[in-house]
């Protein structure tokens, strides 16, 4: 991890790994969310957001918020979370803390947000199978520089053979991107564009309504791979 990484960024990465590891496949993680606040009007950030991949509704949102502070999450703080899960219409919440919580916070909290505690120094270093420099904010001298974060994992059968496709998110630039096990290539495709791999297969995002969405073209057809909200 570069040293211009700032602390509390590493944290919300560690915090980012250990969902993506748990993850299923029907979910998608995205690290450094933005949505549009359905009460507020106002983007609203979130640090991991988990939805949904394919299907539409809010059922699967849940929300994480990584507390790097020198004290302990209060009540306070747990009232103000769910504010934020509210406007981004999640249903759960996970507030991830180093300094543990109050008994007050811990009761407010209730049933639908979760209250986790994580040693600060777990967060001082990531080497982590799950995730990757992003080569386009390398390209772009990005600080810090973007993480992409392997959250899916795709068996493809294609014409004859089988191919293993790697989709992810980057934390930094929120580029959608791939990693094909055909060629080898692993890219970021940005917003509204399209890129061709080694194997001539068509990588490309598009948005609809409220999201926007990753596609695989190949000879048979389209393959979505993911999706990321933007409300």
């Amino acid at each position: 991890m570069s040293n211009d990484t700032p602390a509390w960024k590493m944290y919300e990465r560690l915090v980012a790994s250990f969902e993506v590891e748990a993850a299923d496949m029907e979910a998608s993680v995205t690290p450094n969310a933005t949505l549009l606040g359905s009460i507020s009007g106002a983007q609203r950030q979130i640090d991991i957001l988990v939805d949904a991949r394919w299907d539409d509704g809010l059922s699967r949102r849940i929300i994480f918020d990584a507390k790097r502070r020198s004290r302990k999450v209060d009540v306070t703080d747990v009232e103000a979370f769910e504010g934020l899960m509210r406007d981004v219409r999640a249903s759960r919440g996970v507030l991830v803390c180093t300094k543990g919580y109050s008994e007050a916070a811990e009761k407010r909290a209730q049933k639908s947000i979760d209250i986790r505690l994580l040693e600060e120094d777990e967060a001082l270093e990531i080497d982590h199978a799950a995730v990757d420099l992003c080569p386009r904010c390398r390209a772009e001298e990005r600080k810090p520089e973007g993480l992409i974060f392997w959250d899916g994992q795709l068996p493809l059968a294609v014409g004859p053979a089988w191919a293993i496709i790697f989709s992810g998110k980057c934390d930094v630039c929120r580029g959608f991107a791939f990693w094909c096990w055909a060629c080898g290539e692993k890219n970021v495709v940005p917003d509204d564009t399209d890129h061709e791999c080694g194997c001539e297969w068509h990588w490309f995002t598009e948005r609809t309504g409220d999201e926007v969405t990753f596609v695989l073209k190949v000879e048979e057809g389209e393959i979505p791979l993911d999706r990321r909200p933007l409300r």
